[in-house]
Formats: structure tokens, sequence, C-alpha cells
């Protein structure tokens, strides 16, 4: 028997995942996130407290959908396409939005996910504001970053956090209206159109101090001469 319908949509779906980008130089900055497929061997497991297909309109409406791929979750109120497929289409998933991925998370009050060509080739996520968090490796501190809008273009290669724009590794820190970062040319630009201020604070890597040369040793002073006795 086929996989169903719901089955196939979760595949699909669970091909978007948060992991940690390309680490970027201290003196750069903390490091983004960009998007990557999961083990599409796993099995899969779908459920929702409503599912609703419009066969006239072809849309598809899920309600308290939850979909759980191996270490890969994605959970949200409602989730909605219209059409129901992934030829040409965009999918919304409103209310309490997150995804999660081995130490990566991902929350938003909405996430868009655009189709073409049954590919994925753009999602957003807005919020108040819409967050990520990338646990550190080697005990280091998580890189994490906000903005009102983190958006992912697989077709230009960029990410970009918009309205008040904030990313952190624990030592190093921007902020500012936009952050963006190009993946093919390893990029970081900030600020935008609108003059805002951009800020960022840089830790430098810690130093072993140089040891301090010894005093020379000084001779001591000479003996004061000896006086005769009468």
């Amino acid at each position: 028997m086929g996989a169903s319908f719901p089955e196939r949509l979760a595949a699909r779906l669970l091909g978007l995942a948060l992991v940690a980008g390309q680490a970027m130089a201290a003196e750069s900055g903390p490091a983004l996130p960009q998007l990557a497929p999961v083990d599409a061997t796993l099995p899969i497991e779908l459920d929702a407290a409503f599912s609703e297909l419009d066969r006239r309109s072809d849309r598809l409406l899920f309600r308290q959908l939850n979909i759980k791929q191996g270490a890969l979750a994605i959970r949200a109120d409602e989730a909605t396409a219209d059409p129901a497929d992934f030829e040409n289409s965009v999918w919304v998933f409103d209310g309490n939005v997150s995804i999660a991925n081995a130490g990566t998370t991902a929350s938003s009050d909405r996430a868009e996910l655009t189709f073409r060509n049954n590919q994925l080739r753009k999602a957003v996520l807005t919020g108040q504001p819409a967050r990520f968090s990338q646990a550190g490796a080697d005990g280091n501190a998580p890189t994490e970053g906000r903005g009102g809008v983190l958006e992912y273009d697989l077709d230009a290669g960029t990410i970009q956090l918009v309205n008040e724009a904030f990313l952190s590794d624990g030592k190093n820190e921007i902020s500012g209206s936009r952050i963006a970062y190009d993946l093919r040319r390893e990029v970081v630009t900030a600020g935008g159109a609108d003059g805002g201020q951009v800020r960022m604070r840089i830790t430098p890597q810690g130093k072993a101090a140089l040891p301090v040369p010894a005093p020379a040793p000084t001779a001591p002073p000479a003996a004061p001469p000896a006086v005769p006795t009468p």
C-alpha cells in the first residue's frame, strides 16, 4: 500500500531542518543557522487533533499538528496549504510554531514554506520575535538569534534576520535592523536602508601572559676598607 497523503506531506515538510551554519571567525561574529535535510529513512509520526482536505478548493487544514522524524519535530496550532501539493504552493503554520532538531530549536508565531517544482525554495518565520538557538560545541555557549522576521532563501543562498535583529554566541554579539549571511560567499552584513544603528560586541580570544623576566642579580656591596689600629 502506498503512503497516505499526510505521510507524504510529513516526509516533504521534514526536509526542513535547522542546523548550525558555517562558523564565522571570531572577528566577524557568531554563526547563523542554515537549512539541511534529515534522514529520509527514519519513520515518520504525524498526529493532529483535526484534519480536513477540501477537494473542491484543493485546500488542506490541520489543527494541533505534530510531526516527528528521529530527532526532528515540527509543531503548530494550525497548518494550511492552498493548493494541497508541493508543485507551486505556500504552506502556512500558525500559532506556537516550533521546529527542533539535534540541539537546534526555532520558534515563531507564524512560518511560511514556499515550494516550487516540488522543492522547498523559501522559509519565512515571523514572531514577536521569532527565535532560534543552536547548542554550542565542546561546552561553549549556544548561538542564539532573534528578529521580527527570519528568512531563508534557498535559491539565493541567504539567511536574513530583520526587525530588531540580534545574534550572539555568548562572546560576540551583533544587533541592528538587519543581519544577513550569504552562505555561498560566507559574507555577513548588518544594517539596512533605514539607516539604523549597527552594534557589535567582540570578545578577544584569551592569550597567555608573557613571562616577566627576572631581574638580573646584583653584586653584593663592597666591604668598607679596614681602618688601621694605632
